[in-house]
């Protein structure tokens, strides 16, 4: 399998780590990080190559115990899914995590959207500077008919986010037409302390005033598409 180097926010995920709401209580529930996994090789007939036109993965991320969210995006740089027939067997991306964005705050003010972004980049969270990549890379897919959440299928693979990385599961909706990938998720959460991103959170800073915990949890959708090479 022709892996490449990739992604989480996450970072894509990271970056919902920061953000600033009350959990929701329909959050979906948290996706377990696992020990990672091996990459296996596997026949493929064709690989289809990630269409990088922006905003590929959507976060939010809330404080524990005040109200207010903050959203935004992050890009990924390249991907491939390895085919065969009509199944996706393999594959990798990876995310830009310089490429972090905020959506709801304001250019100007005491609080803009370049101060949190910066904050997101810096070591506290993400340190940018050292990792300026995470990488996704499937270990596993199978089909999920009739899942409540809409997804056709569940994709497990190793998320490396921070330096660290964990094995994951995330389900997914696929389509397939002419020469064309397109997956996208339902809204699906990680705790990001699995990656050593540990800043606000009240289960590692003891004594931490409730105004300043942070949610563990980011939530995150991904919205792909891929062209046949």
């Amino acid at each position: 399998m022709n892996n490449l180097k990739k992604f989480f926010m996450l970072a894509a995920g990271a970056a919902l780590t920061v953000a600033c709401s009350n959990a929701p209580e329909e959050t979906v529930e948290t996706t377990e990080a696992q020990e990672v996994q091996e990459v296996q090789e596997v026949e493929a007939s064709a690989t289809y190559v990630l269409v990088t036109d922006g905003d590929e993965v959507m976060w939010e991320g809330y404080k524990t115990y005040t109200d207010g969210s903050h959203i935004g995006t992050i890009q990924i740089n390249e991907g491939e899914f390895n085919i065969e027939g009509e199944d996706i067997v393999g594959g990798s991306f990876v995310i830009d995590m310089n490429s972090i964005q905020n959506s709801d705050l304001p250019e100007e003010g005491d609080y803009n959207k370049a101060k949190l972004v910066g904050h997101l980049k810096s070591p506290d969270f993400f340190s940018v500077e050292e990792y300026p990549t995470a990488t996704f890379t499937l270990t596993g897919v199978e089909a999920t008919p009739g899942a409540e959440s809409g997804a056709t299928h569940n994709f497990m693979g190793n998320l490396k986010l921070r330096g660290q990385e964990k094995n994951i599961t995330v389900p997914a909706m696929v389509s397939m037409e002419n020469d064309m990938i397109k997956i996208t998720t339902p809204e699906f959460v990680i705790d990001r302390t699995n990656w050593g991103v540990q800043y606000g959170s009240e289960t590692s800073i003891e004594g931490l005033a409730k105004e300043n915990a942070i949610a563990d949890n980011i939530k995150l959708k991904l919205d792909l598409k891929a062209k046949k090479a």
